[in-house]
């Protein structure tokens, strides 16, 4: 039997095989193509992307440094009053110096340990530039209480001599009593005692470093 082709089966088998070789072609060259391109698109936007951002962070770094810069000037300035970072002893020699060299008599001194605090006049008192480099972290206070005999004259010229000049000591509060004492001679003589409750106030620049 001889198998003869019509027109008609010659032009839909040419029909059929463009068809087949139009969707090889889509499937195997162009689909892959428009693929890797989508791939190659989102891979170029993340680098754009990245490069965005550390390009970003490079331009932030003059502005970074110059903001801890201020921030270590404003503590620098707000820290001038205060003492660095002081030992017990180191601070009995303080406050006991100021009182013998008035001619006061220290019968008793105790310190607490320092810890964490914003002294009262940056807590609560009016704002003062730089007041926001102070933090607890960065602020500590001891505690003191401390008895001192002498003329009632020697005492006021100890709480002004703190007032005046040291102004890292804060005095909280002062009791004064006279009380008579024998001297190495027999005589009784009046004498005031001023108990005091003091705080040292002291900073600590490596707890921003």
């Amino acid at each position: 039997m001889r198998l003869e082709l019509t027109e008609r089966d010659i032009w839909l088998l040419k029909i059929t095989f463009s068809v087949l070789a139009v969707f090889l072609l889509v499937r195997f060259l162009l689909m892959p193509g428009l693929e890797r391109y989508q791939e190659l698109s989102i891979e170029n936007q993340m680098l754009a992307d990245t490069v965005d951002e550390r390009t970003a962070c490079i331009e932030a770094v003059p502005v970074l440094e110059k903001s801890v810069e201020d921030r270590l000037s404003a503590l620098d300035e707000v820290s001038k009053p205060y003492y660095g970072k002081l030992e017990n002893r180191e601070i009995d020699e303080l406050l006991t110096g100021a009182a013998v060299n008035l001619g006061l008599f220290p019968v008793s001194l105790s310190i607490s340990e320092a810890v964490p605090g914003v002294p009262a006049a940056y807590r609560y008192g009016e704002t003062a530039p730089g007041e926001e480099a102070i933090s607890e972290d960065y602020m500590c206070t001891a505690s003191a209480n401390m008895v001192l005999r002498g003329e009632e004259t020697a005492v006021f010229a100890f709480l002004d001599e703190i007032e005046e000049n040291y102004p890292a000591v804060q005095v909280r509060s002062v009791r004064l009593e006279n009380q008579d004492y024998l001297t190495v001679n027999g005589n009784t003589v009046e004498q005031m005692n001023a108990s005091f409750s003091l705080a040292v106030y002291m900073c600590d620049p490596d707890a921003v470093k």
